[in-house]
């Protein structure tokens, strides 16, 4: 065998054996990068109910939430790796692209390896003598699996602060959970409820954030008056007993009569010592002034 048969034989392994490892850290990394952002989106609450099935795996638990959690992020990670997965390199062409002094006779050399002629002889010693100038680096660079190797330990560690209680997220349980679960009958009367509040704040002139209104929220949410023969707006407070009229809706003046005034009597009352049988008022009585003299 001649040596330049060898060193292609050995370039194409190199450059199959990398072409896995580029494209198994690109799974990694892009897995990675996705259970980041569905960390960042609460998605692990939305299987906190397979909780029961946590499990023990070398001393470390294991929970169920997070594995329906990384089964998702997988699925789009094989996709974009096998999107752009790196096709099978031309070792010939890439050595005849680096080294014109190769062009045309390094296919022609491989191609006729086993003839056994004078022309293509001569041919086949002059390529193996040129095949020890080529540098390997130069063929198949590690550049690309090193950043990959980096983008991949920089992940892991977003990854680890995202799954910290502390993180930021970009939506939180909470809203996770009222978008996955149905409103029943009480919440949609309530958000109803809401809604009628605040449209007619509007209409009465408030604004949201405004002195007004926030007190208004201390008394609760008023409700609507209608007097018969009187066409006011009326904001009544159900916690507080109290109203507060916003605008008068006519021109005359309405004139009211206040009601008589009770005359208050006072009524002495029994102090605590007056409600204590006679027969222990003085033992109780000695007993205050002695826990008065100890304190």
């Amino acid at each position: 065998m001649y040596p330049f048969v060898d060193v292609i034989s050995k370039l194409e392994k190199r450059s199959r054996r990398y072409r896995f490892y580029r494209q198994l850290l690109c799974l990694i990394a892009f897995f990675l990068l996705c259970y980041a952002l569905l960390l960042s989106l609460s998605v692990p609450t939305v299987f906190a109910q397979y909780s029961a099935h946590d499990f023990m795996l070398l001393g470390h638990p294991v929970h169920a939430k997070l594995l329906c959690t990384a089964a998702i992020a997988i699925v789009p990670a094989v996709v974009f790796s096998f999107l752009i997965r790196k096709k099978q390199v031309n070792i010939i062409k890439t050595i005849e692209s680096r080294y014109p002094v190769m062009k045309e006779r390094l296919p022609t050399a491989y191609d006729n390896a086993s003839t056994q002629n004078i022309i293509v002889h001569d041919l086949l010693v002059g390529v193996s003598g040129d095949i020890s100038s080529v540098k390997w680096s130069k063929i198949i660079s590690k550049n690309g699996l090193i950043m990959l190797v980096m983008a991949s330990v920089v992940l892991a560690g977003v990854v680890s602060f995202a799954s910290s209680p502390d993180a930021p997220r970009l939506m939180t349980p909470d809203q996770i959970k009222s978008a996955i679960t149905p409103a029943d009958e009480d919440e949609r009367e309530a958000a109803a409820d809401e809604a009628r509040y605040q449209q007619m704040l509007s209409e009465l002139g408030y604004e949201a954030g405004s002195g007004d209104s926030e007190i208004a929220q201390i008394y609760g949410k008023p409700s609507v008056a209608v007097i018969e023969g009187t066409s006011i707006e009326l904001m009544m407070f159900s916690d507080a007993g109290v109203g507060q009229s916003a605008r008068r809706t006519e021109i005359d003046q309405v004139n009211f009569i206040s009601g008589t005034v009770y005359a208050a009597t006072p009524v002495s009352s029994e102090t605590y010592i007056d409600k204590l049988p006679v027969e222990n008022r003085d033992l109780i009585k000695e007993y205050f002034m002695t826990m008065a003299e100890a304190g």
